[in-house]
């Protein structure tokens, strides 16, 4: 009964995410890069990746990159790298945008 129950919280804890209060109401934008999958939000010229799924040789450094890499592909901005914030599950990120 345990392992049915860890199963189903797994489950429901990959399915979706939940961002920061200020991108409530906020539409994601999933992206899959190297095999993790993201859900991106935008606010103007703030972006948070939210890591659902997935790993990387090279533990924190190697999340980041990606996530970086998929609000960039989400956006079409560009993520000034020294405002990048975060740990191996949510980033925040500003863009510049042309």
């Amino acid at each position: 009964m345990k392992s049915v129950f860890a199963g189903c919280l797994l489950f429901v804890s990959t399915a979706c995410s939940s961002p920061s209060p200020q991108y409530l109401g906020v539409d994601a934008n999933e992206q899959v890069i190297s095999g993790v999958r993201f859900d991106v939000y935008q606010l103007d010229a703030k972006a948070q990746a939210i890591r659902l799924q997935g790993r990387l040789d090279g533990g924190k450094a190697s999340i980041r990159l990606a996530a970086i890499h998929a609000i960039e592909a989400a956006t079409g901005c560009s993520v000034i790298r020294t405002s990048v914030e975060g740990d191996n599950e949510v980033i925040d990120a500003l863009l510049t945008c042309s």
